[in-house]
């Protein structure tokens, strides 16, 4: 199936080289700095390694491979005259990321209140034992009517397509299942209930079931470093059975949902399927559009109004990125969901370099201050500490919120996670009164 060079080392220009070099040697530098002061996983070598350092500076390379036909058909000529630009454009937005987040991390303005906001909203409201069943009670009612309503184990993403009055559902569960699970890991480890982080483990799991490797894989990888980040945990054998474990995990439901035919293809599935391909989906993105021919901001309003549906305003339905996206590449929109091209992708889109520049160093400053409120947290003195697994977790959520505002595909899991805290609130002050 994968018949051609995995690595057309030929093809790969040396300015492309020394990119991935200083993007290499980078975060490698970075990682073991990290590891003396918060051990093998943290909340920014997650941020660093997975979203940069594995879709970038690893995988990149594989887009120049021919066995991306597979995946790409009649297109793959279009892509490789634009992945040069790709990484260009990549490059200078990780670039100015990076100033914004140095910026971020040494402002001693007074903590971001929005952060305070979420932490108390979880400690408060979802970090007890009657929150905690009522988060087990969700994702288990949520995914029995996910399935009374017709989807089937491993192949429920291939059924909303099948079915596109489903979509909104299998949305709704796909973002609930990970906040559920995640608070349940966060109860049970900070308030020394270990029978609820296995709850949580469980749960995080239903994503296998339900066809969707982001759900359970994304979310255990999160667990592990909400889990290991307080503890400064640095047993590097043990952290590289649980990535080999998750990978497996990753390949496993690739062959039950019929990804792949036979084992062997699996690991080609990886680098040349739809999974993490960010930089070959940037390319064939660029080659559709046209210079000045940009969205201005288009595809970021019909994605915060995505709380109104697409069938009451044509407007989502024409400009959301998922549709634009696409339509750039060649695609037919009503069978592909959108590609996925690095955070900096839908900044090209509507502002081209500039927007692309200035979008990065805002987005670097918001989560240069995130990060260093976490920091901040967890050094504070025992007696004044807050949980620490609900600060890294406060994180996540942040970030999440963050990414959506500049790539807005996802846009609606904001409003998710924001009636999933007010509910938290509702039910702490229920609890208080009835005390």
């Amino acid at each position: 199936m994968y018949d051609a060079p995995w690595l057309p080392l030929e093809r790969i220009g040396a300015l492309d080289w020394v990119i991935l070099a200083i993007g290499a040697v980078g975060f490698l530098v970075f990682w073991c700095l990290d590891y003396r002061r918060w051990g093998a996983l943290s909340f920014a070598s997650y941020l660093f390694g997975f979203n940069y350092f594995l879709k970038i500076v690893v995988l990149f390379p594989f887009a120049w491979s021919d066995n991306n036909i597979v995946a790409t058909g009649q297109y793959f000529g279009r892509i490789l005259e634009h992945l040069d630009l790709a990484l260009y454009l990549t490059a200078g937005g990780v670039v100015a990321m990076l100033c914004g987040l140095g910026l971020g991390a040494a402002m001693l303005s007074r903590p971001p209140l929005l952060c305070s906001l979420v932490y108390r909203s979880i400690v408060q409201g979802w970090c007890g034992s009657g929150a905690a069943m009522v988060s087990l009670g969700i994702v288990l009612g949520l995914t029995g009517l996910l399935f009374a309503l017709g989807f089937q184990p491993f192949v429920a993403r291939s059924l909303v397509f099948e079915r596109p009055e489903l979509r909104p559902f299998y949305n709704l569960w796909s973002q609930i299942v990970p906040l559920c699970a995640a608070g349940l890991v966060v109860y049970g480890a900070g308030w020394n209930r270990p029978g609820f982080v296995a709850l949580g483990l469980g749960a995080a799991s239903l994503g296998i079931i339900g066809g969707n490797r982001t759900v359970a894989i994304l979310t255990l990888i999160q667990v592990a470093v909400i889990l290991a980040m307080p503890r400064r945990f640095r047993n590097l054998l043990i952290v590289g059975a649980g990535g080999l474990a998750l990978a497996s995990a990753a390949v496993f439901t690739s062959l039950l949902r019929g990804d792949v035919a036979r084992s062997s293809n699996a690991l080609g599935t990886f680098f040349f399927g739809n999974e993490l391909t960010d930089m070959r989906d940037f390319a064939w993105i660029l080659s559709g559009m046209q210079d000045g021919d940009w969205m201005l901001g288009k595809t970021y309003i019909a994605g915060y109004l995505s709380f109104i549906p697409s069938y009451l305003m044509p407007f989502r339905e024409t400009y959301a990125f998922g549709r634009v996206s696409p339509l750039l590449a060649g695609l037919d929109p009503t069978q592909h969901s959108g590609l996925r091209p690095p955070i900096f992708g839908e900044m090209y889109v509507n502002f081209g370099l500039p927007g692309l520049l200035i979008g990065g160093f805002i987005y670097g400053l918001a989560v240069g201050r995130v990060m260093r409120w976490i920091s901040e947290s967890l050094r504070q003195p025992v007696e004044h500490r807050p949980v620490p697994e609900a600060v890294v977790w406060t994180g996540f959520l942040m970030l999440q919120i963050i990414d959506a505002f500049v790539f807005t595909p996802a846009f609606f899991g904001v409003y998710i996670i924001v009636g999933w805290l007010l509910l938290g609130q509702l039910m702490a002050q229920l609890s208080r009164r009835l005390a």
